[in-house]
């Protein structure tokens, strides 16, 4: 027997979930414009590495970035939707102009509330979330995540946490679990959850005025719960559950309403969950060469640059000496490193037959076990981790640094190669990580593992701290952004202008 809570899921799949097309005039670039655009987009994803998910946000974002504080650009709306048709992000000659005047008044709105004290990173990031969840809305995903939290919402029991806000904890993990939000995501998304009126569109400025500060407030509440270390502890503990609604989302994507035909049917679920899994396992290792592949292209770039800029100077001019192992060593062992943790991977046997089993339970609405939050340590136990923790960090770079005092690394080189190994161990295990979404967690771990991954841990630790602090760091992108992409996108302007008046009078004179 089906559930309620998913009748009720397959109840609210209505026409509005049906594709239409819409009326015209449509956005349109020559054929050449468009195969221009989207190889500079396939340059510049090699340069700036971001995980596959928020590529398309991502060059909404550069865009609004440029037009807004470069170009000084009007007609924001017109111009971003002939850009994203430009670079392959929308199909040509399909999505209608007037859809220009709703991305005009998302950017505008977004501005004013930077002018109201929004933070410009923030008013771009969500100024892009906002454009691309219109362009490209997603109803189905957020009807499913809402039902994933549902069923949670009462099954994560926090012990000992006071002083948060445990609901809005727990949607947030819920969000990156199922979702992979990033943190601009997860701050949108609390903000939209605590005022829903933050994604009205077309308002006056007066009423955005009102509404401004509670906004803000929301804004602020969201990012201390999405940067809250305890997201990271939850949504890990609800990776299998969220994989298992991942399949669902599957099967309504395909099925709509007709799923819960599916769904009663126990032997033909139990077949299309295991096809699904096969599938996306396939198509999830295809992600995984192409996410390495573009992750070494970009570390290479940059290991070279640096070393050219810095490294080599210092030796060469300072210590008066050139020291080729060490050049060598800090050129090619963290793109090999790279390649190593995004080729070699594992995966589990048994793990198909755990989640349709999983799938089932939630299809018939079997019961599942509660996820408990264990309360923060005491101050005691505290400071005996943080003991063990230094003893551990001591432990994994006085190794490393040792070796590396003994292959006669100087000082550059040395910084060089520890910053790049804590970076590179944090991205590989996080492209790792994605390539086993569509597999449940393993169920104990192996004692190996358990061992490598305490030597590693301090590793990966800084790394992440590295990339939080360092993000916007790229001298890859900040050539590209100032010095190619206005005049490129300028010069693409005027070609397929130009195209279009040729084409044109082309046809006038037969």
């Amino acid at each position: 027997m089906v559930s309620e809570e998913l009748k009720r899921l397959c109840e609210r799949l209505g026409p509005e979930f049906e594709e239409t097309q819409e009326p015209g005039p449509y956005v349109g670039v020559e054929q050449l414009t468009s195969k221009f655009g989207a190889f500079y987009e396939k340059v510049r994803s090699l340069v700036d590495y971001k995980e596959v998910h928020v590529i398309r946000r991502s060059a909404i974002r550069r865009i609004l970035k440029r037009q807004v504080y470069l170009e000084r650009a009007t007609n924001i709306g017109v111009t971003l939707l002939k850009e994203l048709v430009s670079a392959g992000y929308l199909p040509n000659n399909h999505v209608p102009e007037a859809k220009g005047i709703s991305v005009q008044d998302i950017v505008r709105k977004w501005m004013l509330l930077r002018s109201d004290g929004l933070s410009p990173a923030l008013a771009l990031d969500f100024a892009a979330i906002e454009v691309e969840r219109y362009i490209f809305p997603d109803r189905l995903a957020e009807l499913v995540m809402d039902a994933f939290y549902a069923s949670l919402e009462h099954d994560v029991v926090y012990q000992g946490a006071k002083g948060k806000d445990n609901s809005l904890l727990t949607y947030a993990a819920c969000r990156r679990s199922l979702l992979n939000e990033d943190r601009a995501g997860l701050v949108y998304a609390l903000t939209l959850r605590q005022v829903p009126e933050t994604a009205a569109v077309g308002q006056t400025d007066q009423y955005l005025a009102v509404v401004a500060p509670n906004i803000l407030r929301a804004v602020r509440n969201a990012d201390s719960v999405a940067t809250d270390p305890l997201i990271w502890k939850v949504s890990a503990r609800l990776r299998n559950r969220a994989l298992y609604y991942s399949v669902l989302l599957e099967v309504l994507r395909s099925y709509g309403k007709g799923a819960e035909i599916i769904f009663e049917d126990e032997e033909k679920l139990r077949e299309l969950v295991r096809t699904i899994i096969e599938k996306k396992q396939k198509q999830q290792r295809k992600v995984l060469r192409i996410s390495g592949r573009r992750a070494v292209i970009y570390l290479l770039l940059t290991k070279i640059l640096l070393g050219v800029v810095l490294e080599w100077p210092y030796e060469h001019f300072i210590l008066g000496s050139a020291n080729y192992l060490a050049l060598g060593t800090n050129a090619l062992f963290h793109p090999i490193l790279l390649f190593m943790m995004v080729t070699f991977l594992g995966y589990e046997r048994k793990g198909i037959s755990r989640v349709v089993e999983g799938v089932s339970a939630i299809v018939h609405g079997r019961e599942l076990p509660q996820v408990f939050i264990k309360p923060p340590v005491n101050r005691s136990t505290f400071f005996f981790v943080m003991c063990f923790y230094i003893v551990l960090f001591s432990a994994s770079f006085g190794l490393i640094l040792w070796t590396l005092i003994s292959l006669h690394f100087n000082v550059v080189s040395i910084l060089l190669f520890f910053m790049f190994l804590t970076l590179v161990s944090y991205f590989g295990l996080r492209i790792r990580t994605t390539a086993h979404h569509w597999e449940p967690a393993p169920e104990k771990p192996s004692t190996l593992s358990m061992v490598w991954n305490l030597f590693t841990y301090p590793i990966v630790r800084t790394g992440r701290w590295f990339s939080v602090r360092f993000s916007t760091v790229n001298v890859f992108v900040l050539f590209l952004d100032f010095l190619v992409e206005v005049p490129f996108k300028a010069f693409l302007g005027i070609f397929d202008a130009s195209l279009s008046f040729i084409k044109e009078h082309r046809v006038d004179t037969y």
